[in-house]
């Protein structure tokens, strides 16, 4: 975080609280004011509930270890979500982690070897008054990731300006027919695409994208296709380790062959993107 923008947190959750008063964070405008109690897609009220915190080894290798922050509620219904229990019921989080508790395992992991703190869901635009809440209470040296779908509104940017130093830019699907379909969303990639260009301007971008057995043609090409011509030196990082949904959800089948993954390897190269691991 930059000491000056910390220091305009106060200002920025003013904001923020005129934007969820009739909310409009992200793109499906819900409208309905969150700090009256009321809720809209995403499930949430006024208040962040974070269900999870740890130390994690295994993000990408320049960020970890990494102290992961997961906050409940989500406004995409990714059918293969793996907590979706805690996004789509939001509010009924039990022993929620409260913000001055929350405060201090942040100051402890990195007493432990956290390299920054890493904040996702859910979606954490979502959650964006509470997250600023946390930061108020932070150090402001404390280097933040923004580990998000991208599928917010503009005013999001630019209440984020300065305080992330990594957007970690969860970049899902490349076509609209998936995005309905996977997403819950058919504008999901030109919703995201612009998040991501707005992020570059601020400050470094992360692109992660996780690659779907089935979906190359449809999602994964797109995605690499964009970037390549969009931002051409962005960092990107392509994960293959999805798991079909255990519970009947009509996620894609299976499991991603050696073949796909070599396939996606091939054009990545062509395409002369900068992957990281």
């Amino acid at each position: 975080m930059q000491r000056e923008a910390w220091e305009q947190i106060g200002a920025r959750k003013l904001f923020v609280e005129k934007l969820m008063t009739s909310c409009v964070l992200c793109p499906r405008s819900c409208g309905v004011n969150r700090f009256a109690g009321q809720v809209g897609f995403c499930g949430l009220d006024g208040c962040a509930r974070c269900f999870r915190e740890m130390l994690h080894p295994h993000e990408e290798r320049e960020l970890s270890p990494s102290h992961q922050v997961y906050f409940s509620g989500c406004n995409l219904r990714c059918t293969y979500c793996s907590v979706a229990e805690w996004n789509e019921l939001p509010m009924e989080v039990e022993e929620a982690i409260a913000l001055d508790d929350l405060a201090r395992r942040v100051a402890e992991r990195r007493k432990h070897g956290a390299r920054n703190l890493n904040l996702l869901g859910g979606e954490p635009a979502v959650n964006l008054y509470g997250i600023l809440d946390l930061l108020e209470r932070i150090d402001w040296r404390t280097t933040v990731v923004w580990n998000s779908n991208m599928y917010y509104s503009a005013p999001v940017t630019e209440a984020l300006e300065g305080l992330v130093d990594i957007f970690l830019a969860d970049v899902k699907s490349g076509s609209a027919e998936c995005g309905r379909d996977l997403l819950g969303a058919s504008d999901y990639f030109s919703v995201a695409g612009q998040r991501v260009k707005e992020a570059a301007r601020q400050t470094e971008v992360i692109v992660r994208h996780l690659v779907l057995p089935g979906h190359l043609e449809c999602c994964c090409f797109p995605v690499l296709e964009w970037l390549a011509a969009a931002l051409p030196e962005i960092k990107v990082s392509l994960r293959w380790d999805y798991m079909p949904p255990a519970d009947g959800r009509p996620g894609p089948a299976g499991y991603l062959t050696q073949a796909e993954k070599e396939c996606v390897l091939e054009r990545a190269a062509g395409l002369g993107l900068n992957l990281i691991s």
